[in-house]
């Protein structure tokens, strides 16, 4: 019941993670959109309010300046008109109500005006369609909210222009109502202002105006008219200031939002038209979002519809996700383990396997390199009984080397060059008829190609091909060929051959290949007495006689002094002489370990002189001499015990400036690679991370226990160049010797009163 609840308990936390992940991208789409579509709404409600606001505002313009219009025709016609004619009332006062019956048709055909006043140039009296009076006492009778009397008789005697008097309160019998509001216009009497015959004086009711502002349209709007700087007309159902309305938008807009006593407003203006009068009207921003929501309303029912079938899409394939999820989860779940998040679990089986896939291709990758790098080695050394034991050896690292001729090819490259050891890539990748590899020589830092081919001249086209490649890389890499051969026990003979044509760079240079073929050594005399004296070593090799062995290997050396030959034509005599050897004490050995194995052809190659010679074979005839050495040959070595001894080696030898990896792996026999892999198993360190090591503490010991200088101690722990010794010391230390000096104890003043500078130290 437990597993069962815990299975579910699973299926929810997956299908629940994938599930609210699919609704949260549902949801930020819808987001997006209904976002997007709220911004196009806005704007297009926003233009449309526009919009009809001014065409409200132009139809409005219009409906004005038609009553101006009218006013102005109105004006002109009785200037014109023959039967109206200028007189003075205390000179012909019958005139008066002939000019009341002319003003009658005027009247009634103006409709949207209150009261018509007539006024004669050079008269004092009013007229009108039903009565006239004094301008004094029209101008008494008539009060104007904001216009004096004097102001208005002003205007009524000397306007030669349109002038409006903006809405105001008048007082008066004169007009219709209880204190009504009035808006007024003076027009000069007749065609052109010069000529006028007097002034017109018309009153429109401010309810003629609001009539022209109602329209159908609800909520509460602002709509002003504005002469000039004024308000000629006005319905105000918001509390703003008309000076807002009356700002012109910026860069052409015909609206602008403002804010005024914390609320946002929307003003569309018309702008000036005829007369210098201009129109605005003003929304409040609620009003414009609320039509913006409504506009939205059908959209969002649509969009929840969608977002309902969204979320339903969600579920359905987070469903179907979450089962394969689960089923890679219970893969990858191990046996009796707890349980977990199946993402987790995933990840962390993920990264399992990747590891263990690392390991094992890096396994792969470092394996077959190395195998190939120890048969190498052991070919080089003849280490195999017979020719077939060599050819399985080879065909075991992927190597075909069952051809009639091989050879020994020896290449000089340059340090930290990333040079092919293997044939199937540039500039070997073309010999696909040649088999072989290639293993780093760090001694000769150069490379060594042990290839084997059916046709032997192939051989040397591949050393060319090498060379040249080198030359165009670097700009030099010396090249030396070995003869070609059949016998796969002649392989250290082989080697040696490559070594001497390729010690020989140093004379003949690198323009071409250098063969071994072209090298006289004088070996072919001299070998026959050689060989005398090497069956006399070992018969006293057989009968165990230290003695007449020191004097028979005496007399070897100092026949071959006396033969005046080059040190390289010594190492294949001694290595003709040490193949002798080994075979023939092959059946002395317990366990029946090969003799060769006390014998390393490339320590052969590293002689400079006859007395190194002489001393490696020296050792050599006492390692097959005494039981120690035959009891070492019956069980193969412990590789823990093999590196105890290299630890050793390197406590004892750490100060002598020419160790090095080349030199301990040939010191034991052992590959450079299997030297770096083993030692670091031991102890966690490379050979020349713990060599560094030794040098390092030694150096401790000298810098605070004496008062040699710092390219003397150098010289004690195994450095040439102090240089290098200073850079190594600060890589272990974190700081310089002489830092490191000053730190323990003060240092010892120099007798001429200076210090030296470190790097002279």
């Amino acid at each position: 019941m437990r597993n069962v609840g815990a299975g579910k308990k699973r299926k929810l936390s997956i299908f629940m993670r994938y599930a609210l992940s699919y609704m949260l991208v549902v949801l930020v789409l819808l987001s997006a959109v209904v976002a997007y579509l709220y911004r196009i709404t806005e704007r297009q409600v926003r233009d449309n309010l526009v919009s009809a606001q001014i065409n409200r505002l132009t139809r409005i313009a219009i409906q004005q300046e038609g009553y101006i219009s009218a006013m102005l025709n109105t004006a002109e016609e009785i200037g014109l008109n023959p039967h109206i004619e200028p007189f003075r009332y205390d000179e012909e006062p019958w005139k008066a109500y002939d000019l009341q019956l002319q003003l009658v048709p005027y009247t009634s055909t103006n409709p949207f005006c209150d009261q018509v006043y007539l006024h004669f140039s050079g008269d004092d009296r009013m007229y009108s369609s039903a009565s006239s009076m004094t301008v004094d006492l029209f101008a008494e009778l008539m009060r104007y909210e904001r216009t004096d009397p004097e102001e208005l008789k002003a205007l009524i005697q000397g306007t030669g222009r349109l002038t409006v008097l903006p809405a105001q309160r008048v007082v008066s019998n004169l007009v219709d109502g209880s204190e009504p509001r009035m808006v007024t216009f003076v027009l000069p009497l007749g065609a052109h202002p010069g000529t006028s015959k007097g002034t017109m004086l018309f009153l429109l009711k401010e309810s003629t105006y609001q009539s022209m502002f109602a329209d159908a349209i609800d909520g509460e709007i602002n709509t002003y008219i504005f002469s000039g700087e004024e308000v000629l007309s006005a319905t105000e159902d918001l509390e703003i200031s008309p000076a807002q309305a009356r700002e012109t938008p910026e860069n052409g807009a015909r609206y602008r939002v403002f804010q005024e006593n914390g609320r946002s407003y929307l003003a569309v203006s018309l702008g000036r038209r005829s007369w210098d009068l201009s129109y605005a009207a003003v929304l409040r921003m609620e009003d414009v979002n609320s039509a913006v929501h409504g506009s939205l309303r059908g959209t969002l029912a649509v969009f929840l519809i969608l977002a309902g079938v969204g979320l339903l899409l969600a579920f359905w394939m987070a469903r179907r996700h979450a089962k394969p999820i689960r089923d890679i989860s219970d893969l990858l779940a191990e046996d009796g383990a707890e349980r977990r998040d199946e993402l987790q679990q995933i990840s962390t089986g993920i990264r399992q396997l990747t590891r263990r896939n690392s390991e094992l291709i890096s396994r792969l990758d470092s394996a077959l390199p190395m195998q190939r790098h120890d048969f190498v080695f052991r070919f080089m050394k003849g280490r195999f009984r017979s020719r077939e034991e060599a050819v399985a050896a080879a065909k075991a690292v992927g190597l075909e080397i069952d051809r009639e001729y091989y050879a020994v090819i020896l290449c000089g490259v340059p340090e930290n060059w990333d040079w092919p050891l293997e044939l199937n890539c540039p500039p070997f990748d073309r010999f696909r008829e040649v088999t072989g590899t290639g293993v780093e020589l760090v001694a000769l830092k150069g490379i060594l190609y042990l290839v084997f081919s059916d046709r032997p001249e192939q051989l040397p086209e591949l050393a060319e091909a090498a060379r040249r490649a080198g030359n165009e890389e670097s700009g030099g890499c010396a090249t030396a060929i070995s003869a070609l051969h059949r016998d796969f026990s002649e392989a250290p003979s082989a080697y040696l051959e490559a070594a001497t044509a390729y010690d020989d760079r140093f004379i003949r240079g690198g323009e071409a290949v250098l063969s071994y073929d072209s090298i006289s050594s004088n070996v072919a005399g001299i070998l026959p007495r050689a060989q005398k004296i090497t069956h006399a070593i070992s018969q006293a090799l057989a009968m165990g006689s230290r003695e007449q062995l020191d004097s028979r290997i005496s007399e070897l050396l100092q026949f071959l002094k006396n033969s005046s030959m080059s040190p390289f034509a010594f190492r294949m005599i001694y290595n003709d002489v040490i193949d002798t050897l080994t075979r023939s004490q092959a059946a002395a050995l317990s366990s029946g370990r090969d003799a060769r194995e006390f014998y390393d052809i490339f320590s052969l190659s590293s002689c400079q002189s006859i007395d190194d010679l002489d001393e490696l074979l020296r050792r050599l005839c006492d390692s097959l001499l005494t039981d120690a050495a035959r009891e070492s040959a019956d069980a193969p070595a412990d590789p823990e015990d093999e590196m105890d001894q290299v630890v050793r080696y390197m406590e004892e030898h750490f100060s002598d400036p020419e160790i090095s990896m080349a030199a301990i792996a040939e010191s034991f026999g052992i590959s450079t690679t299997r030297l770096s892999l083993s030692f670091k198993e031991k102890t966690g360190m490379t050979p020349l991370e713990y060599l560094t090591q030794l040098r390092a503490q030694r150096a401790r010991e000298l810098l605070v226990g004496t008062d040699l200088t710092i390219r003397e101690i150098s010289v004690q722990v195994g450095y040439y160049d102090s240089g290098s010794f200073i850079r190594r010391f600060k890589q272990v230390t974190g700081e310089t010797p002489l830092q490191y000096r000053r730190s323990q104890s003060p240092a010892p003043a120099p007798a001429n009163g200076t210090e030296a500078p470190e790097e002279e130290k």
